[in-house]
């Protein structure tokens, strides 16, 4: 997002963007062979000390020092180059706001932000093993949102974007809601055929918040004579937990294929082979999973919250909910039940998701910004 919205900006307008210096050979390099007009790096560094301390979930006290030594250099291009706006694209968690506010004669846009998420009740069971991380997280959100409100940064700021309503509620603060990611190219090839049974694909991380014992329990629910195939991308810490519970299941090993981790430049192929995009997330911002499934023209089934809760509808997809985790794996059951013997509504959904992804490019995406940048400016 940081890079794209960068690029996309200095179309239009003079840039300035600070990030890491673990960025900058990339960055550079990339410059060496694609020249950018209108648009100026600077790299901020923080002692390797903090780097080794702040790990994991504490990552965020990382990027608050960070942000802290970026604030320095922030004020002193703002005073430089008589900037208008400053807008804090990443990182997306709430927990890494800037005091950007701080800097004289400059309005202050920040988001769109995530990290306000939790797990719905009905599928807390699905953080067995995991509950240590969840409660620490709860803490540190909570912290951070005191925080932020004692010390007035959250009231410095002129306008946030919300990734997500969970976060925007949260935080308690008003402005917009907006999906954070954005597609760069659509693809569909209108002569595609229907497979003769439904390919759900799912890729990620395989991590515990993905869900997939989640999906796996869906699937153990799914009627015998049902015709179809769940391909899972993705590598990660659950694999080999995963990997057992597929090995004593004959309903698994039937309809369940791991593909692995596959280089992206792949996954166009992943995506021509699907006629549907499972996202069993039991907690997520967005996911850019979703705008790429968007981009290729498939429909897509998720939960009816966070990030995809905002992008999806009944023309675009299936959504599921719940109580209880009878009810959430029911739900979800039903999805894909109707995705299996419907699938001239898959097709229809497919073709709608093509159209939803025009108003979701990157150019779109700054537009969005700039209005609220000149609503901003109009007010001062």
């Amino acid at each position: 997002m940081g890079w794209n919205v960068a690029v996309e900006m200095s179309k239009k307008h003079s840039v300035h963007v600070i990030t890491k210096v673990e960025q900058k050979k990339d960055i550079e390099h990339y410059l060496q062979q694609h020249p950018i007009d209108n648009i100026c790096f600077y790299y901020v560094d923080i002692p390797n000390l903090y780097k080794r301390l702040f790990k994991g979930f504490l990552y965020s006290g990382r990027l608050n020092i960070w942000h802290k030594r970026a604030l320095a250099v922030a004020n002193n291009i703002c005073n430089t180059y008589s900037i208008d706006i400053v807008h804090q694209l990443t990182p997306m968690e709430f927990r890494a706001i800037g005091d950007y506010g701080r800097i004289k004669n400059v309005k202050y846009v920040c988001g769109p932000l995530g990290g306000g998420e939790y797990v719905p009740n009905g599928l807390k069971c699905y953080k067995k093993g995991h509950y240590a991380i969840e409660i620490l997280r709860d803490i540190m959100n909570r912290w951070y949102r005191f925080l932020f409100n004692i010390t007035g940064r959250l009231k410095r700021c002129d306008y946030f974007i919300y990734a997500n309503e969970e976060t925007k509620y949260y935080l308690g603060y008003g402005s917009h809601v907006e999906t954070e990611m954005a597609v760069d190219n659509i693809f569909y090839d209108e002569d595609k055929p229907l497979n003769k049974k439904c390919v759900f694909l799912m890729a990620g991380r395989l991590i515990y918040r993905k869900g997939l014992d989640f999906l796996f329990d869906a699937i153990e629910k799914i009627p015998e004579d049902k015709r179809y195939e769940v391909r899972i991308i993705g590598d990660g810490p659950e694999m080999r937990k995963l990997k057992k519970r597929w090995d004593r299941s004959k309903k698994l090993q039937e309809h369940v294929i791991f593909v692995g981790r596959i280089p992206f430049t792949e996954m166009k192929n992943e995506y021509d082979k699907a006629d549907v995009f499972l996202m069993p997330s039991i907690r997520e911002t967005t996911g850019s999973v979703l705008l790429e499934a968007m981009s290729n023209g498939i429909p897509i089934i998720a939960i009816n919250r966070f990030g995809s809760g905002l992008l999806l509808n009944k023309d675009l997809g299936w959504t599921f909910d719940g109580n209880t985790k009878e009810e959430f794996i029911t739900s979800f059951v039903n999805s894909m039940v109707d995705c299996i013997e419907h699938p001239e509504e898959v097709r229809r959904k497919g073709k709608n998701m093509l159209l939803a992804a025009k108003k979701y490019t990157w150019g779109i995406k700054v537009q969005h910004f700039e209005d609220i940048y000149i609503n901003i400016l109009k007010n001062v």
